[in-house]
């Protein structure tokens, strides 16, 4: 999980020279771990030499190759694995799916993620929002708009369906029981809510909160379907429902298909990144690796995720210190795709960190 796919290949060439026998959970381990540096090649790799070695295939271990396929956009070879997958008995589990779902969303194929996903819901009928999500986002970039309403709509009625429990419901909470409790509730809709989140409290804290006032009031359970990082204030959209209702994966489907618009202002140190108005658009491929449980993104020239973010120059300053000139840009950014602390990676990859950052 720590990306480290190269420690994990060596091990089971030392398992090899020892004597020591491997088995499926082995080579399961490996795959992930190559799933989690990005390295798809050596994924397949991995299962061309368990059958080499007569290791039996699963769930797990295909579900991980496929996985590989999709961080590294080589959809065709994901719908391959699990062709190969039915025709050895193998049985499809929902997160092989989705993230064969996810790599046919990268290759632009449109058609093969909704037809993975129709069968995805036959198989499975709970709500999967982010995988929605991904069918969604690959009928928008295809310009099949109608589509990716007509899906999404369906969908969000099938879930209330199979799940009529309250928590598609307003509860018209009182925004004074906000303030008392020192925040501020912008807005509320059926199903959903949006907060203002401060610069000096985690998102998981904020969420904490808010759900000890719903508690008292309604009784029903919240699932942030956003999160800003901790020196990051603005608006952080809530759920009422767990993670599994329909609400929250509806609204989480929105968002994976990239139907929600963010916009962030940031103040950013370094020289000028232009005059007012020039527009850029940063596009690096980024790695994202657990250290220590916490996640850390950096850029990387191959065999990361796509990463896109749309920036604007607001403004620019400069301070009067007579031995050490000082500039600042005030940006707009606005996160095309949604990886981990983008933004952030982005403009210090520039040579613009944030001033927080810097």
């Amino acid at each position: 999980s720590g990306g480290e796919w190269a420690r994990a290949l060596a091990l089971l060439v030392e398992m090899a020279c020892a004597c020591v026998k491997t088995d499926t959970i082995t080579y399961s381990a490996a795959v992930s771990a190559c799933a989690s540096g990005g390295e798809w090649a050596r994924a397949l790799g991995l299962l061309v030499e368990m059958a080499s070695v007569r290791v039996e295939l699963n769930t797990i271990t295909c579900s991980a190759a496929v996985n590989a396929c999709a961080k590294g956009g080589e959809w065709a070879k994901a719908l391959g694995i699990m062709l190969d997958m039915s025709s050895a008995r193998v049985d499809s589990c929902s997160k092989t799916y989705k993230a064969a779902i996810s790599a046919c969303e990268q290759g632009q194929s449109w058609q093969h993620s909704l037809a993975l996903y129709s069968e995805l819901a036959s198989r499975f009928p709970e709500a999967e929002g982010m995988a929605l999500g991904s069918v969604v986002n690959a009928c928008r970039v295809a310009n099949a708009w109608t589509l990716a309403c007509v899906v999404l709509h369906e969908e969000r009625s099938r879930w209330l369906t199979l799940d009529r429990r309250s928590d598609g419901a307003t509860l018209d909470l009182p925004p004074q029981s906000f303030r008392e409790a020192g925040l501020h509730l912008l807005m509320q809709r059926r199903g959903l809510l949006a907060v203002l989140k401060g610069p000096d409290i985690t998102t998981e804290s904020l969420v904490e909160q808010v759900r000890e006032i719903v508690r008292h009031l309604g009784g029903l359970d919240l699932t942030p379907v956003s999160r800003l990082d901790l020196p990051t204030s603005g608006v952080l959209v809530i759920a009422l429902g767990s993670g599994t209702s329909p609400s929250a994966n509806y609204v989480g489907a929105q968002f994976a298909g990239r139907l929600v618009s963010k916009i962030y202002h940031c103040l950013c140190s370094g020289n000028d990144l232009g005059c007012f108005g020039s527009q850029a658009v940063r596009s690096t491929p980024l790695s994202t690796v657990k250290v220590h449980g916490a996640k850390h993104s950096r850029v990387v020239p191959v065999g990361g995720r796509e990463a896109r973010t749309s920036l604007v120059v607001k403004a620019s300053y400069h301070t009067m210190e007579p031995h050490q000139r000082c500039s600042f840009t005030f940006v707009e950014a606005r996160p095309i795709t949604g990886r981990t602390h983008q933004i952030r990676v982005h403009l210090a990859s520039l040579g613009r960190p944030l001033v927080s950052d810097a």
